[in-house]
């Protein structure tokens, strides 16, 4: 991780006008409509067009979700874009974990959903993670020595385009794109 990014480089903006996720994806129009699947906590699911897994609520499924992520990106042939996604998966599961259980069940029982869908011709990788929590995630401007706060900055800086929608049903979707034309 580059110790070098600070709040004021994380704010400012793409110098190049980068496309918005419904045109970098024409091939999955209705991802929206479709968020990622509900899963029970260590279940899978893989399809020519994506693969999800549920992790339970709890740090250790940080690095779990991480060597999915890098497991499915070589499967796929897309490690340029590995390291990003891993990041990116690290920081939103940790923020899921860390933020999104709710009642007083059990964390290891909560899920959190990564997925990860190929973008077809444009390229790229969608990453998204699914948790419980309807509530929205917040960027902070982290001071520079703060031990935590940066998250979604890191997103931000290492994806091409990212946000969130809530689910239907409840819960939210974080989602970022990766690679691919810009």
């Amino acid at each position: 991780m580059n110790a070098e990014l600070v709040s004021s480089e994380l704010d400012s903006g793409p110098s190049w006008s980068r496309p918005s996720l419904a045109e970098a994806s024409d091939d999955l129009p209705s991802w929206w409509n479709h968020p990622p699947c509900r899963l029970s906590v260590g279940q899978v699911s893989r399809s020519q067009e994506g693969a999800a897994r549920a992790f339970g609520s709890v740090p250790g499924s940080v690095r779990r979700a991480r060597g999915f992520a890098a497991s499915v990106l070589e499967e796929w042939g897309v490690e340029d874009v590995q390291e990003d996604v891993r990041l990116i998966v690290s920081e939103l599961v940790g923020n899921s974990c860390r933020h999104a259980v709710t009642g007083d069940g059990d964390p290891a029982g909560v899920p959190v959903v990564v997925e990860l869908r190929r973008l077809g011709e444009r390229g790229g990788v969608l990453c998204m993670v699914a948790d419980e929590s309807s509530k929205a995630p917040v960027k902070m401007d982290a001071h520079h020595f703060a031990e935590s706060g940066r998250g979604l900055g890191l997103v931000a800086a290492f994806s091409r385009e990212w946000g969130w929608n809530p689910l239907g049903r409840g819960g939210k979707v974080v989602w970022a794109v990766c690679g691919g034309e810009g």
